[in-house]
């Protein structure tokens, strides 16, 4: 039977509840948003002695921070040469290396705070729907090599079979340093730890607005947090809501749109069969701009998502476009079974570009285009450093985001993209 809930939050322990709790009058820094960015910046942030305080509208992890893929990538979402044309070499190295160094901060916050969250440093394969992608492969390969002297592995269509029980790809480009790990566990770990080190947690209050308390040079807490249950005052902000940060701050409106992307999990397979398709437990995506990605869960359960798959349409509809993938892929996984499926809403801009800085003196970070497992987590200790006058990264400082269309409450924007998409996929 198909269970319309999210298999990761099935698969982990039930988390500490951070409800009904009594706001403080103010604050150090205010965090908004509880997932990645936003806990990994808490728990930077309280573990040194700073008093923060974290508002979350749900619960923790309650965005794709616990509904997504699994994958914590070392790479960027667009090719080194594509992003060279847009932002120069300096800045395309920069950012290579912050989601190099990215995986490396989650696995020491996974050592340090001991988060039990099936962290595997496997690597990560990106395969080639087409082959003219896999002629990128090898620009990509000798790029990385060039100016960052990073080592990935091209596989031509005859080794695909080497990583992958499939003849659906036309070539892989295999990445040793990416990790696949829990979502909901890590996230829900990340939590633990921050209020373990002293960051004063809140679930289940909605930001309303941020109004100036005056002049920060004349006020030591510049900044009025309004909330449904109360206000408080802060220092500094941290604005980490991703998709919703527009329904907050008005110069992110029509710049940054909410986009679900969807996930199936199959019942668990027999292990014969799991190492067939994927032989040495990598987690997956294809090149595609209507990607799909996927990995194998610790109990051996095809875990397929992709965002080709309609908002609004109804489970039964997307359940078979995801299967429908997955089985063009797989065939083998024909008679499997889905068992779980359901969906995550990713913060995106049009030049699908992450983006992180300050607007009005508060800091922000989000739209990691599907690579926020990892680039979050790191961006939100890199705020938290900034804010604690440490030396910090941020290549995406200053990148300036597109206006689009108006498309508050309305999914239609989101599904005419992918239409697009699929259109631009089918060409290329």
């Amino acid at each position: 039977m198909l269970q319309e809930t999210c298999f990761w939050n099935v698969d982990s322990p039930s988390p500490r509840s951070f409800m009904n709790k009594s706001l403080p009058e103010s604050a150090d820094v205010v965090v908004i948003g509880g997932g990645f960015t936003g806990l990994s910046a808490a728990l930077r942030l309280a573990k040194a002695r700073v008093q923060v305080v974290l508002l979350e509208g749900q619960t923790v992890g309650w965005g794709a921070s616990s509904r997504n893929g699994g994958q914590a990538l070392s790479c960027m979402p667009r090719n080194f040469t594509d992003l060279v044309k847009e932002h120069g070499e300096e800045r395309t190295v920069e950012m290579f290396q912050t989601s190099i160094q990215a995986v490396d901060t989650v696995e020491r916050i996974i050592r340090e705070e001991k988060i039990d969250c099936d962290f595997a440093r496997n690597g990560h394969i990106e395969a080639a729907s087409k082959p003219a992608h896999f002629d990128v492969f090898k620009a990509e390969q000798d790029a990385l090599k060039r100016f960052l002297n990073y080592e990935v592995q091209v596989l031509s269509k005859e080794k695909v079979s080497s990583e992958l029980g499939t003849n659906l790809y036309h070539g892989l480009m295999v990445n040793s340093r990416s990790a696949g790990l829990q979502p909901a566990r890590f996230v829900h770990g990340l939590a633990t730890a921050a209020d373990r080190s002293g960051a004063d947690i809140h679930e289940g209050i909605r930001v309303l607005r941020i109004e100036p308390e005056g002049p920060s040079g004349t006020n030591t807490h510049p900044f009025k947090i309004l909330t449904d249950q109360g206000a408080l005052t802060a220092k500094e902000v941290i604005l980490a809501a991703n998709a919703w940060i527009g329904e907050i701050i008005p110069q992110f409106r029509n710049r940054v749109f909410p986009a679900e992307s969807f996930i199936i999990a199959t019942k668990p397979l027999s292990d014969e069969l799991a190492h067939r398709l994927i032989l040495n437990r990598r987690v997956v995506y294809d090149t595609l701009i209507l990607l799909s990605y996927y990995c194998l869960s610790r109990d051996n359960r095809m875990v397929w998502g992709g965002r080709d798959a309609a908002t609004g349409a109804s489970a039964k509809k997307n359940v078979e476009r995801l299967r429908k993938g997955m089985v063009d892929a797989f065939p083998e996984l024909e008679s499997a079974q889905v068992e779980f499926y359901w969906s995550g809403t990713l913060g995106l801009t049009l030049d699908q570009n992450p983006h992180a800085g300050r607007v009005d003196g508060m800091w922000y970070s989000m739209c990691y285009v599907g690579h926020g497992v990892a680039l979050a987590t790191f961006m939100g200790e890199q705020l938290a450093k900034a804010i604690l006058g440490e030396e910090y990264l941020n290549p995406f400082d200053g990148i300036k985001m597109p206006v689009v269309p108006s498309i508050r409450g309305k999914p239609w924007f989101v599904n005419l993209g992918k239409s697009w998409y699929r259109f631009l996929d089918a060409v290329s």
